[in-house]
């Protein structure tokens, strides 16, 4: 792989892991996850109007996924309540090639190669090493927990979508510019209904952090697309998941959670694990 690919990729995960910090950092985490979908669809008006559009063929697949990105943001919001970003966000990334590799086991029935399982073993024992932690050090949180889980479920089913609607579409810049610009309506107008007048008086004070991640989130999924027509899609997906190292370190900087020996174990088990699996 171009070292101006793994530059660029290892960029994507930087952040990927920066706007799930913004989120985690705001005292109203759905708020703050409306603002960044938000800040992601403004950032596309800029382009869209240089675009053709998505292929008709790629439509279903748009409007597929963005109910599914609905779940992926509550989720997020709802299990950054009660749990560290350390600990939710490497469950969340982490599990969903676990998840993946599983469904494609025992319900599409595909075999998994030796890789594959070292793999599904590597990831399961990082985030397995996780919740014992929590429990231990009395920060283990189950409905944030279930909510992660679930999140990696979300994760898996957007990525299959995308992955055949990017296909349909004619341009995989056009198809990624309007799911980021659709994906804002939902949270938003689910927020708005929320939160009602709260939501315009934290927007007022926070805008600036919901336009930022928003850019880094657009940014991060735009970089990461790039790299997979510079390199294998595999060594592309394995290296981004360097975003669980980023995340566990933005979390000690940051938002001064505690790296324990055991979450440092965790989340180079889930890396190591997700690259096994990968290539």
């Amino acid at each position: 792989m171009d070292t101006l690919v793994i530059l660029v990729v290892l960029g994507s995960a930087v952040l990927h892991a920066v706007w799930n910090t913004i989120i985690k950092g705001g005292t109203d985490k759905l708020v703050e996850t409306a603002m960044k979908a938000g800040g992601g669809g403004l950032m596309v008006l800029f382009i869209l109007p240089f675009l053709p559009l998505p292929l008709p063929e790629s439509r279903m697949f748009i409007a597929a996924t963005v109910c599914i990105h609905l779940f992926y943001y509550l989720f997020i919001a709802y299990a950054y309540r009660g749990a560290d970003l350390g600990y939710a966000y490497t469950i969340m990334r982490g599990s969903s090639p676990l998840f993946t590799a599983l469904f494609s086991v025992f319900i599409l029935h595909e075999a998994l190669s030796a890789n594959g399982w070292t793999g599904v073993i590597l990831l399961s024992s990082g985030v397995l090493i996780l919740a014992v932690d929590a429990v231990r050090h009395g920060g283990f949180h189950l409905p944030s927990t279930i909510l992660a889980l679930a999140n990696a479920f979300v994760i898996m089913g957007y990525s299959l979508v995308d992955g055949h609607g990017v296909r349909h579409a004619g341009s995989a810049v056009s198809y990624t510019c309007w799911v980021f610009f659709c994906n804002a309506f939902p949270i938003t107008i689910y927020t708005l209904i929320a939160r009602r007048g709260d939501y315009f008086r934290y927007v007022k004070n926070r805008w600036r952090y919901g336009l930022f991640g928003g850019t880094c989130s657009l940014l991060a999924y735009g970089l990461a697309l790039w790299g997979m027509t510079r390199a294998p899609i595999a060594m592309v997906a394995a290296l981004r998941e360097t975003s669980v190292v980023f995340g566990m370190l933005f979390a000690v900087l940051f938002l001064k959670e505690k790296a324990t020996a055991a979450r440092i174990a965790a989340v180079l088990l889930v890396l190591i694990g997700a690259a096994v699996m990968r290539l």
